[in-house]
């Protein structure tokens, strides 16, 4: 990833906080209490034509440096 990239998310992150206000608090809670080994996470998505996805993963040790990247992306 270069940099220009990088500059890219972040304006999109930016955007995001503002057409998501409530998204960005409640998942600055999720990491301030921190990921750890064997925990669940699920994602359900639904389009407005009624199809919909779940998925979920259980977090291992391999994983906790990607959440504490994402971490720093959302409290900056």
């Amino acid at each position: 990833m270069n940099i220009s990239s990088l500059f890219r998310i972040k304006d999109y992150l930016k955007v995001f906080k503002t057409n998501h206000p409530k998204f960005v608090p409640e998942a600055k809670k999720v990491f301030a209490k921190g990921f750890c080994k064997d925990q669940e996470i699920a994602i359900a998505v639904r389009y407005p034509d009624g199809t919909e996805f779940k998925m979920g993963v259980r977090v291992q040790d391999s994983d906790l440096p990607f959440f504490e990247a994402i971490k720093e992306l959302l409290t900056k």
